[in-house]
């Protein structure tokens, strides 16, 4: 399985901003999807998720390299453990079973997509919590930090970094509720 590199940018807002910004980009169609994340051991090692949306699964696999983030992807059906590409690329990092889940987390996300990059509006809920994020997923070459702080502008958000992944706020939230 081939890596790629995944450059996103990404910030929490509050719900009205959220609501705000998604004005600007209208008619926007929100999609749900499930993620359930994976460990073997310790969760701050290799973790990956299963995406289910629209009926379709995906296996992700990030690894954190050189400060970039290299994403293995690859859609599956039936049980990921019986795809022989999939075990291979979980062996490969040495994930072995068994695997542990850790949790899931369910997102309603609409894509604004300007031929750069996607704008994606997710609506995450996950450990009794819901969250806002605004995220900036690039797809071509281009100034993606100024053009994500010009859409933020628009509603006077200023870009913060997210504390933390999806799957780190869902890991450091599991057993609060």
């Amino acid at each position: 399985m081939k890596g790629q590199v995944e450059l996103e940018l990404k910030t929490l807002v509050s719900r009205q901003k959220f609501e705000k910004l998604a004005a600007h980009y209208q008619p926007l169609t929100f999609v749900r999807q499930t993620n359930t994340y994976f460990v073997t051991g310790d969760p701050d090692h290799y973790a990956f998720r299963i995406r289910e949306r629209l009926g379709e699964k995906l296996f992700t696999l990030k690894q954190h390299r050189d400060g970039q983030v290299i994403e293995y992807e690859k859609p599956f059906s039936g049980n990921f453990f019986d795809d022989p590409e999939i075990r291979q690329t979980l062996a490969d990092f040495g994930i072995t079973p068994p695997y542990q889940l850790l949790g899931s987390l369910t997102t309603d996300r609409a894509v604004h997509y300007d031929g750069l990059a996607e704008l994606c509006f997710d609506i995450n809920s996950y450990n009794g919590i819901t969250d806002y994020e605004i995220e900036y997923e690039v797809k071509k070459d281009h100034d993606h930090e100024k053009a994500f702080r010009q859409i933020l502008d628009r509603e006077n958000v200023s870009y913060q970094k997210s504390w933390g992944s999806k799957y780190k706020r869902c890991l450091k939230t599991k057993n609060q509720y």
